[in-house]
């Protein structure tokens, strides 16, 4: 059913899809910031949100993700605002071109700025956004998504920077996610480590096939609970809601503080170990490239992705914040919670297959099913 987002909605989204970016997808100030330049532009400001159930039947009406790549670190503070708009002009040209007509913009991954980023764009666009994600989560890389892993074609992609620059590419096999992110990567060097991408052009069939449906829905209850909870009582709650939507949930750490970060940044990611000490004294490190890749204690791995592996800061504020590597530091008090992925992640044992070289990058080599958390 159709429903209209407003400032409310729009903020819970950005705390709730900041939880499902698993330390990935931006940070919630750059989500906020968008929200503040729309109601700047517009005191009245809405979208308008449609079920997947509500599109066209018809194969030629498609939607387009689009969001931000590239460093969270080093585009910290940046809302990709012009790149989101540029992006989403640019694939509707690629839609014309083969005769299709882009008629809706749905959230390509979980994040506090990749997610508020498409809702932006769509109303810049004039646009009606889609209550759905391509992941459910946010992903380090493009063959990293439940779209490829169910033969979604990645290209053509379109490329855009902030000072216009709209590139668009094609791959002689549009399934090559391989090759579309080797272009975008090195398009995101060129401009400064950040650019705006729109890919995944998708029918009804084909996001009733492959992509996370009712997330943006899951974004908003999530957000709310976050919303109106004490720091000290939002492990608690979330529990309760997970329960209630029979959704695995663990707070691997309800509370804690971060005794040590190590991170570099090279070609786009950002990649490292938070060490996190809980307030027993067990400590946990969490590996990352841009998003949390697995959990580990006293010599064991608890969780890998695709489960959610998501930090609240606990300090001081009047709700607990969901936030990503971006934002983390030495000293910070955080809880560490495990969530279970959206059930398209175990639909084929290529849903974790395609993390394996990612996970290899981060030190995690003795690659088998994802570590379950709760099946442990």
């Amino acid at each position: 059913m159709a429903r209209e987002l407003r400032r409310r909605e729009f903020t819970s989204i950005v705390y709730g899809s900041s939880f499902y970016g698993g330390g990935g997808g931006g940070c919630s100030e750059e989500g906020l910031a968008l929200i503040e330049a729309m109601y700047q532009e517009d005191a009245d400001a809405s979208l308008k949100m449609i079920d997947i159930s509500e599109m066209e039947d018809d194969a030629g009406i498609v939607s387009t993700m689009v969001a931000a790549l590239g460093s969270p670190a080093a585009t910290k503070g940046k809302t990709f605002q012009k790149e989101s708009v540029n992006a989403v002009k640019g694939m509707c040209e690629q839609a014309r071109f083969e005769g299709k007509q882009l008629r809706y913009v749905y959230s390509g991954e979980m994040g506090g700025g990749n997610t508020m980023l498409p809702l932006y764009a769509a109303w810049k666009c004039g646009l009606p956004v889609l209550d759905t994600d391509g992941n459910g989560r946010a992903v380090p890389e493009l063959n990293t998504g439940l779209l490829p892993v169910h033969g979604i074609p990645t290209s053509p992609i379109v490329l855009a920077s902030e000072a216009g620059d709209t590139m668009a590419a094609r791959t002689e096999d549009p399934m090559d996610c391989a090759a579309c992110e080797r272009i975008a990567r090195y398009m995101c060097q060129a401009f400064d480590q950040g650019i705006g991408i729109a890919a995944w052009m998708m029918n009804k069939e084909q996001h009733l096939k492959a992509s996370a449906i009712g997330q943006m829905t899951l974004a908003i209850e999530v957000g709310d609970i976050l919303m109106e909870t004490p720091p000290a009582d939002a492990v608690k709650r979330l529990g309760e809601y997970f329960a209630a939507k029979h959704i695995p949930f663990e707070a691997a750490v309800e509370a804690g503080t971060i005794t040590d970060i190590r991170m570099t940044t090279m070609g786009g990611f950002d990649t490292g170990i938070t060490t996190i000490r809980a307030d027993n004294g067990q400590e946990f490190q969490a590996v990352f490239q841009n998003e949390n890749l697995y959990v580990q204690t006293e010599g064991r791995i608890i969780v890998t992705v695709p489960g959610i592996i998501s930090m609240l800061d606990l300090g001081g504020g009047k709700m607990a914040v969901p936030v990503s590597n971006s934002e983390t530091y030495a000293g910070q008090r955080v809880a560490l919670t495990l969530t279970k992925a959206d059930r398209r992640w175990y639909d084929l044992p290529a849903c974790y297959g395609c993390w394996e070289e990612v996970l290899a990058s981060a030190g995690y080599r003795n690659v088998k099913p994802e570590v379950k958390f709760w099946e442990a």
